[in-house]
């Protein structure tokens, strides 16, 4: 009877060992990794983290536990490594997880990711029957003739992570094939947990305000969860507010002491009867950066710096807008090389009134009827004589507005911001490839846009005109760069 309590207990012990996933829970803000395999390498880093926790401190035979952490990139292929091995010891129990990863990242665009990950695992489960200091213990064969009950399984956990912008979820059955734990006389099937995260970073100035909803889901024991709420400074320190179901309040504070070394403490505490009857929960842990590379940033707790290298990344989070938008000039850019290279074409080939044109990406309007080319702006006698603008340039084919256009334009806008009620007449012209009514569209396209930028920044929009007079019609011996300075912008104050 005796040994069957003993085996039981210890079926109980092993049972903590498939929540070991969820103790840590200072170190899974600085490493996620920890929350899910599918993050390894997912950053581009090869990380290292040592963790330490006491539970219930001063309550005799609660658990301790001790974690090691490594993942890494896979010679910058789309996959990592991770390598996770956990031991906790609670009184005479002893468990200990040993786990290998592999996780594939799949980028579906330049802000969404998607990752999945495989960890076969080896579980070790062990009761020390010498240390046992029960009543009976003495004269019971059980305590006399055996030095302890172990037993061992083998096992493999799926997990997933997706990702978008500063967006993270992720998904993660450390326990899928559930092994069994055969003891001596018993066999112990462990149970399935469903362990899941989302949290999304928000750029703040130097701060990054971070919620995480972490959800535990364990088939047999139910549900539990916890919620915390992380802010991050300049990317160097964190502080963490946390509640869980377990009625555990923590405090947690991280600081990325350079660009190699984090450091981090957590502190929980709560209001339930064991809660009352012990110190709190105490965690400590520290990572190292053993490389980084320039192919992805976020998540890190590591610093910038020299880590890998000088040179500055990207953060998938805090720049996207300005990676999207340095995108999009690159590929207007490369819009108007290859428009160029058609005018070069054109012209060496004879053919340049036969050139077709891109068909404009904004809407043009129905019912338009051709306007006879002109090549002199109307202008009444309240208008004064019209000035260029030298680099104020649009995409080929469309009425999008470079971004370098805007420090020209900005300069005519603080003009008019100085002479209050000051009037602003915008010209637009296309070059001759293309239709004359085509073209008389896509001009007048192209000076909606300058208008809406003008309002944009505050001009009032009656004080701006607007007139598109379409193409410029030149000699049949015009040269690709005179072509070019068909495309013309002017304008003209009111008198």
């Amino acid at each position: 009877m005796t040994k069957r309590i003993i085996i039981a207990t210890a079926f109980m012990a092993a049972l903590s060992a498939t929540a070991q996933e969820t103790y840590f829970r200072g170190l899974n803000y600085a490493d996620r990794f920890s929350v899910s395999p599918a993050f390894a390498g997912f950053n581009g880093n090869d990380e290292a983290f040592v963790s330490y926790r006491r539970n219930m401190l001063g309550i005799e035979g609660a658990p301790k536990n001790l974690k090691l952490d490594v993942n890494g990139d896979i010679m910058n292929q789309n996959a990592g490594y991770g390598i996770d091995i956990t031991s906790e010891k609670a009184g005479n129990f002893t468990n200990l997880a040993a786990s290998i990863s592999y996780a594939y990242h799949i980028q579906i665009s330049d802000d969404i990711n998607l990752s999945l990950a495989v960890s076969p695992t080896i579980l070790r489960s062990s009761y020390n029957l010498g240390k046992a200091t029960t009543f009976g213990a003495q004269t019971d064969p059980v305590f006399q003739n055996e030095a302890g009950l172990s037993a061992t399984a083998f096992d493999a956990g799926v997990s997933l992570m997706f990702n978008y912008a500063g967006l993270y979820v992720s998904a993660n059955m450390p326990r899928t094939i559930c092994g069994d734990m055969k003891f001596n006389n018993g066999i112990y099937n462990s149970d399935r947990v469903l362990n899941s995260e989302i949290s999304y970073a928000l750029p703040a100035g130097n701060f990054t305000i971070e919620p995480i909803a972490d959800i535990s889901y364990a088939f047999k024991g139910g549900l539990d969860y916890k919620a915390t709420l992380a802010a991050k400074y300049n990317q160097r320190a964190w502080l963490t507010v946390s509640y869980s179901s377990q009625y555990w309040v923590g405090v947690g504070a991280g600081l990325a002491t350079g660009s190699r070394v984090v450091v981090g403490y957590l502190y929980e505490t709560g209001n339930s009867t064991v809660a009352s009857n012990c110190s709190g929960n105490h965690e400590i842990y520290v990572g190292f950066c053993i490389s980084k590379n320039q192919k992805r940033k976020e998540p890190t707790a590591f610093a910038d710096d020299d880590c890998g290298g000088s040179a500055p990344v990207i953060q998938n989070n805090n720049n996207s807008d300005l990676e999207r938008k340095l995108k999009d000039e690159i590929r207007n850019r490369e819009n108007e090389i290859k428009r160029l290279e058609d005018v070069i074409k054109s012209y060496h080939s004879g053919e340049t009134g036969n050139v077709t044109p891109h068909t404009p990406s904004t809407n043009i309007p129905a019912n338009n009827a051709p306007q006879p080319e002109n090549n002199t702006p109307s202008r009444s006698s309240g208008w004064l004589p019209p000035e260029p603008f030298y680099n104020v340039v649009f995409a080929y084919g469309n009425a999008k507005l470079f971004p370098s256009s805007h420090a020209e334009l900005d300069h005519c806008i603080n003009t008019m911001k100085k002479t209050e009620g000051r009037r602003v007449l915008i010209i637009v012209y296309t070059d001759e490839l293309g239709s004359a009514d085509y073209c008389r569209i896509l001009s007048t396209q192209r000076a909606e846009a300058i208008k809406k930028y003008f309002e944009s920044k505050g001009i009032p929009s009656n004080n701006i005109e607007i007139e598109g007079k379409g193409r410029r019609v030149s000699g049949s011996n015009i040269t690709p760069e005179q072509r070019v300075g068909l495309n013309r912008v002017e304008y003209c104050w009111s008198k």
